[in-house]
């Protein structure tokens, strides 16, 4: 479906900036499977890059719209989805699935103990294993928008990095920024493949994805954020559209990439 949502999105690009705030976790979690990988390897050679095209289904979702009750029974409805998808996905890759909670807050509150940040829309608590989606008035006014649909996913695929053991832990400031950038553009690209997967059984458009991937494009790091947490608008374009085309994990691996990819 085509969404009016480009005039209405001037004052919520920043939010975009700042979804995923996860924190790392030890410790396997979820059911049997395979160990859950551990060191360099859970990065660079995850299992979960060789379990193929996400291919579950997702039937056409409610969009009711105008109210807090009518969003959250949409974006639970898509939180169906993402766990019936990523679920079969970590099975095909013999690991251990957990499905998330998912919290929505109507304004900035505490979450993963720490304060809301500004222009934040969502965060992903690791150790807890729970999303936490604001709901503002515009996600009240288009539930159904693909951009708000990639919110929920980009925080969902945090919970999948944290599942199957990638979980960044740097001690100086430089390498946290170069691996928030890595884990930030890879929730991204994982994000958008859960999206591909199911894009034409939501009923939007190509111009739907072009509008997504024209506010990715002015949502990098260089516009909207001091520090380079995120990446680029150009990288964030670039993941974004590597996971779509592909609707697969393997366009994803952020870890292996040249430094200018994840600049």
């Amino acid at each position: 479906m085509r969404t009016p949502h480009i005039a209405l999105l001037a004052g919520a690009l920043a939010g975009l900036l700042f979804t995923g705030t996860a924190h790392a976790d030890t410790g396997s979690t979820g059911t049997a499977g395979s160990p859950v990988p551990t060191g360099i390897k859970a990065f660079t050679d995850n299992p979960l890059y060789r379990s193929g095209k996400l291919t579950v289904p997702c039937g056409h979702q409610p969009e009711g719209s105008g109210s807090v009750t009518a969003t959250k029974k949409h974006l639970t409805a898509m939180l169906g989805c993402l766990n019936a998808s990523w679920s079969a996905q970590l099975k095909k890759a013999r690991l251990p699935f957990k499905k998330p909670t998912i919290r929505f807050i109507t304004k900035p509150t505490r979450a993963c103990g720490s304060n809301w940040g500004k222009n934040v829309t969502g965060r992903y608590c690791s150790k807890g294993q729970q999303l936490v989606i604001l709901i503002d008035d515009y996600a009240i006014e288009y539930p159904a928008d693909p951009l708000a649909l990639h919110l929920i996913a980009h925080e969902y695929a945090h919970h999948v990095q944290n599942l199957v053991g990638i979980r960044p832990v740097a001690y100086t400031k430089a390498k946290s920024l170069v691996q928030s950038r890595r884990q930030e553009l890879q929730a991204d690209c994982l994000g958008a493949a859960f999206m591909g997967s199911i894009w034409a059984s939501q009923e939007y458009k190509d111009e739907d994805w072009k509008d997504v991937v024209d506010i990715y494009r002015n949502s990098g790091d260089e516009k909207l954020n001091k520090e380079r947490s995120h990446g680029t608008g150009k990288n964030r374009v670039a993941w974004l559209q590597k996971g779509f085309a592909a609707a697969s994990p393997a366009a994803c691996n952020t870890w292996t990439a040249s430094a200018s990819r994840i600049a």
